[in-house]
C-alpha cells in the first residue's frame, strides 16, 4: 500500500470524513451572500467598459480544461451562483445569458431566481448558441472577450472564426473577473504522491517508451500533456489540488530525448521527487511551460490536443507544425492493464459492502422513525466508505435527490437544498468513491414506503434497459451510438427516454468521467477490449421521482468465429438492485434469471465484509424473484 498525503495538509477541515463542499458556508456559498449577483454583473460591465469590451464569455474553466476545476478558476459559478459544472455565462451592457445542458436546468434555474440572468437552454432542438445570439444581437464591429489562458483551444478558434465572421472584433487577452474577484482563491497547492507500480502495472519507463513509439508512429517531435490526468497516469501519481479530482495542476512535455514535468515544487515530496528524477524525468516549475514550448526548434510538428491547451498556451508553440491528431495518452489509459482490472474490481467490492452498510443505517435509521435528509445521508454514506482502507474521498459529489429531485440528473445537496427523506417516495442515491485502487460510480434508486405504478413501471424499463447492454454480445468495431440506442430500446416501446449519455469511460484511481468512450448518439468511438465503462439508463418526471440504476463493466472477449471477435461485458458492480420497485410483467424471463444470479454473486462477494445485521439486510434484498 503506498502512502497518501493528509488532504487536511492541504485545507483544513471541521470533520476530515465530510468533504468540504459540504461546508460551503465557509467556501463559495459565503461568497454568494457576501456579494449579490447582480452587483458583480455591475462591477463587470464597468471592468467591460474599461476595457473597450461589448461582450464577455465567463466559464468555469481553467488553463487544463479539465471537467473538475479548482475554486480558483470557477469564474462562472462565482459570478452567477449557478454550480454545475457546465454553463457559459455571456455578459453585455444590458443582458446576461447563462448557456446550460439539460442536466442543470432545473438547478439553474433556481440560482438565477430573481438575478437578470435568462436560462438559455442548449440542449433544446433549435436552440441558439453563445455565437449565433451574439450575432444576432450586437452590432458589427462589436468587442467580443474571453479570457484566452483559461479557454480550450479548440473552442477559442471556433469562436475567433465565428465572431470575425460576424464582423466582431476578438479580445482573448483580458480577465475582468480577476479584477472584481478581490478574494479570489489562490493556486492550489496540494502535496501530490506516487502510486506504486504494484497498483499502476506498468513502470513510468514503460510507459512513457510506449508513449515515444506512437509519437514515432505519428512522426510527432514532442507532445505537450495538457488535461491534468494525462500526467498523472503517465508518471504514476496523483494529487490532491482538487477536491474530488486525485490530481494536480502540472504539465508534461515529452520528447524523444527529453521528459519534462511542470509542476510547483512544494507539491513534491523528497520521495516523489527521487521516484520521477530516476525514472528520467526533468522537473521544472510550473509557469516554466510557456518558455520550454518557445524553445521547441522551429518547425517540430508538436501535437497539441486541441480540447485540452488553452488558446493562451497554444500561441507560445505558434513556431511549431501543431498536430491535431488523437490524444495518444487517452487512448492509451483507456485500456486498462490485467493490474488496474484486478484492483478496480476489489474497490468496487469495498464499494459496494460500503454501500450495503449505509443502507443498512438508511433503512433502520427511518423504521425507527429518526430523521434523515438527503444531507445527513451523502454525509453517512462518505463515512460507510471510510471504513474501507484505500478510501481517500467521494469521486464526485454524490445526488442525493428523493423524490422530485430524483428528476434533477445532477442534483447536489447542500445545507440550502437539504429535503427530508419520507415516506411514499423514491430515492435516487448516486455516488462514487475514489480509492487508491480504483474509482466507483455506482446509482441505486429505492423505495421508501409505498410505491406507486408509475414510479414501478418506470423503474423497471429503466433495469431493462440497463441489463439488455449489459448481457449484450456485439461485433467488434461497434460504437458508443450503435451501442446507446440498444440499451434505450426498452423505454422507447414504451415511450419513454432520458436526455443525458447512458454510459462514460472511467478512470483508475483517476477522473471518474473518462474518454475517449462512451455510450451516446454522439459517440463514435469503438468500444475496446480492456476499457470500463458506466451504464446507467434513466427515467426522469419533473416535479415527480427520477429512476436511473448504473454498474460499471469491463470489455471481455466473448468469442470469435469465421464473421471476427465479437465482445460482451463483464460486470463489475457488486450492489443489490432493489426488486420491491419490479413491475415483472416488464421484466424478461432471461433478465429476471441474470438478475437471480447476480444477487448471488453479491452475497458471495460481500457477506464476508458485513456485520451481521447488514448481512440480513442483504439477504433480504437478495432473494430471488420468481421466472415465469
Amino acid at each position: 500500500m503506498f502512502s497518501y498525503p493528509d488532504r487536511g495538509s492541504v485545507k483544513k477541515k471541521k470533520n476530515p470524513l465530510i468533504p468540504s463542499f459540504y461546508l460551503r458556508s465557509s467556501c463559495l456559498d459565503s461568497l454568494y451572500r457576501l456579494m449579490q449577483v447582480d452587483t458583480k454583473l455591475s462591477q463587470l460591465r464597468t471592468e467591460m467598459v474599461n476595457a473597450g469590451v461589448d461582450a464577455m464569455i465567463v466559464a468555469n474553466t481553467d488553463p487544463h480544461n479539465n471537467e473538475y476545476v479548482a475554486e480558483r478558476w470557477c469564474g462562472r459559478q462565482w459570478l452567477t451562483g449557478m454550480k454545475g459544472s457546465n454553463g457559459t455565462a455571456v455578459v453585455t451592457a444590458n443582458w446576461c445569458g447563462l448557456w446550460t445542458d439539460s442536466r442543470y436546468y432545473e438547478i439553474t434555474e433556481d440560482a438565477i431566481a430573481g438575478t437578470e440572468i435568462e436560462l438559455m437552454r442548449m440542449s433544446d432542438i433549435g436552440a441558439i448558441t453563445v455565437d449565433g445570439w451574439l450575432k444576432d444581437n450586437l452590432p458589427q464591429d462589436s468587442t467580443v472577450a474571453f479570457n484566452g489562458a483559461e479557454t480550450g483551444l479548440k473552442q477559442a478558434k471556433s469562436w475567433i472564426k465565428s465572431f470575425e465572421l460576424s464582423g466582431f472584433k476578438v479580445n482573448a487577452a483580458v480577465d475582468p473577473i480577476d479584477i472584481i474577484w478581490t478574494n479570489r482563491p489562490a493556486p492550489p497547492k496540494g502535496e501530490l504522491f506516487i502510486v506504486d507500480d504494484e497498483y499502476a502495472g506498468q513502470t513510468i519507463e514503460d510507459k512513457v517508451s510506449t508513449l515515444r513509439s506512437k509519437m514515432e508512429q505519428s512522426k510527432v517531435d514532442a507532445y505537450l500533456l495538457g488535461r491534468t490526468d494525462e500526467s498523472c497516469w503517465l508518471l504514476n501519481f496523483r494529487g490532491t489540488d482538487i477536491e474530488i479530482s486525485p490530481t494536480a495542476y502540472c504539465w508534461t512535455l515529452v520528447t524523444h530525448e527529453k521528459l519534462l514535468f511542470f509542476v510547483d515544487a512544494e507539491k513534491l515530496t523528497p520521495e516523489a521527487t527521487a521516484k520521477l528524477e530516476t525514472a528520467g524525468v526533468t522537473i521544472k516549475a510550473y509557469d516554466e511551460v510557456e518558455a520550454s514550448l518557445k524553445e521547441l526548434t522551429a518547425g517540430s510538428r508538436l501535437l497539441l490536443v486541441p480540447e485540452y491547451i488553452s488558446y493562451g498556451l497554444a500561441e507560445a508553440a505558434s513556431h511549431c507544425t501543431i498536430v491535431d491528431d488523437r490524444p495518444i495518452v487517452t487512448d492509451l489509459k483507456a485500456v486498462k492493464n490485467e493490474t488496474e482490472i484486478k484492483h478496480t474490481k476489489q474497490a468496487l467490492i469495498d464499494d459496494g459492502a460500503a454501500l450495503v452498510k449505509f443502507y443498512t443505517w438508511l433503512y433502520a435509521r427511518l423504521n425507527n422513525g429518526e430523521p434523515v435528509t438527503e444531507l445527513s445521508a451523502s454525509r453517512k454514506l462518505d463515512e460507510c466508505r471510510a471504513e474501507f482502507a484505500g478510501f481517500r474521498h467521494p469521486s464526485f459529489e454524490s445526488i442525493m435527490g428523493f423524490g422530485p429531485d430524483g428528476a434533477l440528473n445532477h442534483y447536489s445537496v447542500d445545507e440550502e437544498s437539504d429535503k427530508p427523506v419520507q415516506s411514499n417516495n423514491i430515492f435516487l442515491i448516486d455516488s462514487g468513491g475514489n480509492f487508491v485502487h480504483g474509482a466507483t460510480d455506482t446509482t441505486r434508486t429505492i423505495p421508501i414506503g409505498e410505491s406507486t405504478q408509475k414510479q414501478r413501471d418506470d423503474y423497471t424499463l429503466v433495469l431493462s434497459s440497463m441489463l439488455e447492454l449489459l448481457m449484450l454480445e456485439f461485433a467488434e468495431g461497434a460504437n458508443g451510438a450503435q451501442l446507446d440506442g440498444i440499451c434505450r430500446q426498452a423505454l422507447w416501446r414504451h415511450g419513454r427516454n432520458f436526455k443525458h449519455s447512458t454510459g462514460h469511460g472511467i478512470g483508475f484511481g483517476l477522473e471518474v468521467h473518462e474518454g475517449p468512450q462512451g455510450f451516446s448518439a454522439a459517440s463514435s468511438e469503438a468500444i475496446k477490449l480492456g476499457m470500463l465503462t458506466t451504464i446507467e439508463p434513466g427515467c426522469y418526471r419533473p416535479g415527480e421521482h427520477g429512476v436511473r440504476i448504473e454498474n460499471i463493466v469491463h470489455t471481455v472477449l466473448s468469442r470469435e468465429t469465421e464473421f471476427g471477435r465479437f465482445f460482451k461485458f463483464e460486470n463489475l458492480t457488486f450492489c443489490p438492485i432493489n426488486t420491491d420497485l419490479i413491475e415483472p410483467t416488464l421484466l424478461p424471463a432471461h433478465q429476471i434469471e441474470w438478475l437471480n444470479n447476480y444477487h448471488v454473486e453479491v452475497l458471495e462477494k460481500l457477506s464476508p465484509l458485513l456485520n451481521d445485521a447488514e448481512r440480513a439486510w442483504l439477504d433480504h434484498e437478495c432473494r430471488p424473484l420468481a421466472i415465469r
